[in-house]
This record gives structure tokens, sequence and C-alpha cells, in this order.
């Protein structure tokens, strides 16, 4: 996964999730030299800042998909 596609994850996880957390940010990094990517996900300023109050779901590229309809979908349903 490259950066761009990456930073397109995480816009497109934010306009699934947002109806129900306005103040929701995403973010996938990549971890660099592996297939291993990082989602994370902050509720407010505060949260973004310090990170204490972040979700991060761990997994690798290719099963991002299915971590996003297991995993990510329905801990925040």
């Amino acid at each position: 996964m490259k950066q761009q596609e990456a930073e397109q994850k995480a816009n497109e996880l934010i306009e699934v999730l947002r109806p129900k957390y306005s103040d929701l940010v995403a973010h996938v990094d990549i971890v660099d030299g592996t297939d291993d990517i990082v989602i994370s996900f902050f509720w407010n300023r505060i949260s973004v800042e310090q990170w204490n109050d972040a979700k991060t779901f761990k997994c690798k590229a290719k099963d991002y998909q299915t971590v996003v309809d297991t995993k990510i979908i329905p801990f925040f349903k």
C-alpha cells in the first residue's frame, strides 16, 4: 500500500463512520519496510494531541478490507 492509497482509505473510513461520530479522525499508517499497516481513530482534539484515547487496529495491507468489515465497523456500530 502506498501513502496516497493509505490517505484515501482513511478518508473512506471517515465517510462511513462520520454520520454516527462527527468528531472522528482516522489515520492509516504504513509500517516502513513491511506489509503492515496501522489504522488509528481519534475522537476529539485532546485524543489527537495525546494519543491516549486512540483506538488502533494493526494488520497486513492485504487484510485491510477484512479488518474493516469484521473488526472496525462492528466496533463503531
